[in-house]
């Protein structure tokens, strides 16, 4: 939450449930594991799904009003318009329950903004670029294009959970290693699994940083510590890292130099820079909580069709939108693919168990019999292989992939536009579900 350009709160939304008297909305992230029946954690998470839960919809409201609470000026009688984020898991009509929370909280909203327009706006972007989330509940990514207006493009939302499922494997990782080690368990008791709980941000900071990390847990006037590598973080949160870059894959034309945009907590995610180098030619920015909302309330954009009924949503700004943020609102940049051998050009493609050679002349793909000699001939039955399917070739340094087909080709699973450069530890796709070809260097 900001106002005039200054953030303001910015605590996760875990708050006590109702059943809890005053405390009904009030912020709870520091009791949620000792307390686990007490807290709620994924009620604007269910108001993302129609038809909308009442009990999740009066405990948004009351969070509101603990929030708005606590900020200056909070006794005036009428509040400013204000814009609200829509995230990319809230639709249109999901928006209309937040809309109506906003009004019974005390809110005058002006309309909403898409969060990922807004960002890219304010960060000042040129060319494409895909702004990723990481909820309490929910993994997102949302492709936005630059040209004369910033304006949304296509959303992919993952499967798995969040960051609350993060630290849920953080917690039985770092519990088993203690069990191991010191015959402790710290999630026996709810207070010692929230002291460890609480921990895991600094401890996942530690790890990323330094490549180890030491856990260390003070009960009863005994002390109980573990060692944990960054690569132990890294196994226990695979399944989100598989998820995010399933969902940049499917967002990324094969081999297009992206602008990625990703909250700092996740950028610094033990293991995940790994990951992401296979993204070559790409950019990592990392911005700080709250950039999306500092940008909106310097927002300018006409308040076209707003009424006590309806108010706009904009999936679209201008250029010039007002809403540039100072370059210190980035924690950090990657330029990725830099990594050593991370670029290497292939000399073989493996194929059923023989090594092809990239030689001097193109290798044809495809089930045509009329292919040319020593080109790579998929069988008949196969489907959405074409007869002459692509071809790869040489070209100055590099090896070029080149599309023929009528039912597309994928490359690390991005779909190629027509044509992509090569590197040694690509996978292509040929068909569905298809063949899957390697691509690797030999003597380089």
């Amino acid at each position: 939450m900001a106002v005039d350009g200054e953030l303001r709160s910015l605590q996760p939304s875990v708050v006590y449930r109702d059943g809890g008297g005053e405390r009904t909305g009030r912020p709870a992230w520091d009791v949620q594991r000792e307390h686990p029946t007490q807290v709620a954690t994924d009620h604007w998470a269910e108001l993302a799904r129609e038809p909308v839960p009442p009990a999740a919809a009066a405990l948004a409201t009351a969070e509101l009003r603990e929030r708005l609470a606590t900020l200056p000026g909070s006794g005036v009688t009428e509040n400013p318009p204000s814009w609200l984020l829509a995230p990319a898991t809230f639709e249109a009509g999901a928006l209309g329950a937040v809309l109506s929370i906003a009004r019974a909280a005390g809110l005058a909203p002006a309309g909403f903004v898409d969060a990922s327009v807004v960002t890219t706006a304010a960060l000042g972007l040129e060319g494409p670029v895909l702004v990723l989330e990481l909820g309490l509940h929910h993994l997102a990514a949302t492709t936005v294009i630059c040209g004369d207006r910033v304006r949304r493009g296509r959303v992919s939302v993952g499967q798995c959970g969040g960051l609350i499922d993060l630290y849920q494997g953080w917690l039985q990782m770092i519990a088993a290693a203690m069990v191991k080690r010191t015959r402790f368990d710290p999630l026996h008791e709810g207070s010692t699994e929230q002291q460890l709980f609480s921990a895991l941000p600094a401890l996942a900071r530690e790890a990323a940083g330094c490549g180890m990390a030491r856990a260390t847990l003070e009960v009863r006037g005994e002390c109980f510590e573990v060692e944990l590598s960054r690569d132990q973080f890294a196994q226990a949160a695979r399944d989100l890292y598989r998820e995010l870059l399933r969902l940049v894959h499917e967002l990324r034309p094969a081999g297009m130099a992206l602008t990625i945009v990703a909250p700092a907590v996740m950028a610094e995610l033990p293991g995940l820079r790994a990951e992401l180098e296979q993204l070559s030619g790409c950019e990592l920015v990392a911005i700080y909580d709250g950039l999306a909302a500092v940008a909106a309330t310097r927002l300018r954009a006409p308040l076209v069709g707003a009424s006590a009924e309806c108010v706009p949503l904009l999936r679209a700004l201008p250029r010039r939108a007002s809403v540039v943020v100072p370059e210190s609102a980035i924690a950090a940049r990657w330029r990725l693919g830099s990594a050593a051998g991370a670029l290497r050009r292939p000399t073989h493609l493996l194929f059923a168990g023989r090594a092809v050679e990239l030689g001097e002349g193109p290798l044809e793909i495809g089930r045509d019999h009329a292919v040319a000699a020593g080109a790579i001939r998929l069988p008949e039955g196969l489907a959405g292989v074409s007869r002459r399917h692509c071809s790869l070739r040489r070209e100055g340094d590099g090896v070029l992939l080149i599309d023929h087909s009528r039912f597309g080709t994928r490359v690390n699973g991005e779909r190629v536009a027509g044509r992509v450069q090569l590197h040694a530890g690509d996978r292509l796709r040929i068909g569905d579900p298809g063949v899957e070809l390697d691509l690797i260097a030999v003597g380089e």
